[in-house]
Formats: C-alpha cells, structure tokens, sequence
C-alpha cells in the first residue's frame, strides 16, 4: 500500500471509531436506561438483559456485546470470506470496548436524571436517534460497520438472496416488535415501547441515509425538446449548471429530439421548469428527485 492509502485508510478508521463512539454514547446514557430497543445487537442486549444479569453483576452490556460480536465476526468469518472478517474485526471489537469503559467510568443515568417525568421518554427518543443516526451514518459513509447483527443480515442477504436492504429492515422490525412482550408479572404486551422503536427506527433510517448520501437532495430535470441549445443557454444563464445531451427519437413518430439532463437544486428546478414554457412551449420535461450524486453535478 502507498502512504496515500495508508493515510486514507487511517482518516477513514478515525471516522468510523468518532461514529461508534457516538453511537456507543447514546446507547449508554439514552437508549438503554429508557429500555428503547431499534433493532441490531444491541437491542437484542436491552431485551435479554433481565436475564443475563442474573448470572452477576460482572455480566453487563458490554460482556454480552463481547460475545455475541466475537461469535456473530467468527460466523462471518467462515461464511463470508477473510475479507469481510477483517473489515468487521474493528467494529465489532471496538464497539463493547467502549460500552465497557463507560461502564467503568460513568453513571447511565447521568443526563436523564434531571429529566421530568413527563419529557423523560421523548428526550431519550430524540437523543438515542441523533447519536445512533449520526454515528451509523458517520461509519457507514467511511465503509466501516457495526458488527454483531449486520454479519447475520449479510449472511441472509448472501445465501437467502434477498437485499441487503430488506433483511436489515426485516431483523430490526422483528426486534422492534418483540420487545413489547413483557413476562415479568404475567404476559402483557407494552405497544407504547414498540410505538418508540418504529419511530426510532425510520427516524435513524432517514439520518443515515442523510448523512450517507450526501446529505442533500437534489432534483434532476430531463427535457426532451427541438431546442436544446436555446434549453442548454437558458440553464445556463438561470442555475450555472452544466447540461447533457442525448438523443432521443419519438416511439410513435420516429421523429429525432435531444434530451437534455441536467441535476439541480430544489430551488433552481422550478425556475427551469418557468422558463422552460416560454423557450419551447411543446418541450417534454420530467422532474425527478435525486438522493445520491456521484461527482461534480455542477
């Protein structure tokens, strides 16, 4: 490896440990004393901690993490090749490390404890979903990983051949759900905590896709037109953004046009799509939101 991509990988290693230790950050001191669970290994480890601690008090979050990471990175391991291990062994080792120094080193309920009554659970919700959303995110843009249960949704993506998407969706929606079951005085079922888990859920889906693609959404304008120079000088007199050409030929006429693409601000669209109507009247336009951008759109 050259010192440009020792260095690159190194700020990317940075990256992933600041977004761990966020997420690590809001899991202790939010998400698992409100006892809120969204899925993943660690709400696996606030649903079973009941149980688990009754083998001592030695046997805390951070042990659990510990084990199932070690043996969920082994399984990966085996069945998604030497590369994947290597590239989950940070995360999925680092991650418990620093549940157990917080356990050593601070009170959980530090910033709850000055919490009313009333807002306790709403800001232990909006707390747990900026640290974890902005943690995984952070992580995620820099190709790093959690760990734990995203070697499971892997594995099921790989050998089940459903996306990668939809078992990561799948996993925690079920996590979510039985975390309503409570036997401790009887069955019952507690929908005020799954309530929590679906909003924490998509809310921390939408911050890591945020954050992951590019933080921005943008809008990308396709015009088909008999005038894609006057198109193209009209963009670039109202938006400063450059312009691609494609040509185009009408399925039912057979009549050749140019399509014009072009990707944009929000802003800027509607003042395309304006101007648009007094240059080429009978111009074709669509305009369709664009989550991620690979490049220089400008």
């Amino acid at each position: 490896m050259t010192k440009d991509m020792i260095k690159k990988r190194m700020i990317q290693y940075i990256y992933i440990a600041i977004g761990v230790i966020l997420l690590d950050f809001g899991f202790y001191f939010f998400t698992n004393p409100a006892n809120l669970v969204f899925g993943g290994m660690m709400g696996i480890s606030i649903l079973l901690e009941p149980y688990y601690t009754q083998l001592g008090s030695w046997f805390t979050n951070s042990i659990f993490l510990f084990i199932a990471n070690g043996i969920a990175l082994v399984i990966g391991g085996i069945m998604l090749g030497k590369d994947f291990f290597l590239k989950t062994i940070f995360s999925s080792l680092f991650s418990p490390l620093i549940v157990f120094v917080f356990e050593r080193t601070c009170d959980p309920n530090y910033f709850l404890k000055e919490v009313s009554e009333g807002g306790y659970y709403l800001v232990a919700l909006c707390m747990s979903i900026v640290t974890s959303g902005v943690g995984l995110g952070i992580a995620l843009k820099n190709n790093g990983s959690t760990g734990g249960l995203d070697v499971i949704q892997k594995i099921m993506s790989k050998y089940m051949h459903i996306p990668y998407s939809k078992t990561m969706y799948f996993t925690d929606w079920v996590i979510v759900l039985i975390s309503g079951f409570s036997f401790a005085s009887g069955f019952s079922y507690h929908i005020e905590i799954v309530l929590y888990g679906i909003v924490g859920v998509y809310c921390i889906a939408l911050l890591i896709d945020t954050i992951v693609l590019r933080a921005k959404v943008r809008r990308t304008a396709y015009i088909i037109t008999d005038h894609p120079i006057e198109v193209r000088n009209m963009i670039y007199e109202k938006t400063d953004r450059g312009v691609t050409f494609v040509d185009a030929y009408g399925g039912y006429t057979g009549n050749k046009k140019t399509m014009v693409i072009c990707t944009m601000e929000k802003n800027e669209a509607y003042k395309v799509r304006e101007y648009l109507i007094e240059i080429d009247p009978n111009a074709f336009c669509y305009i369709s939101t664009t989550k991620e951008i690979v490049g220089d759109y400008a």
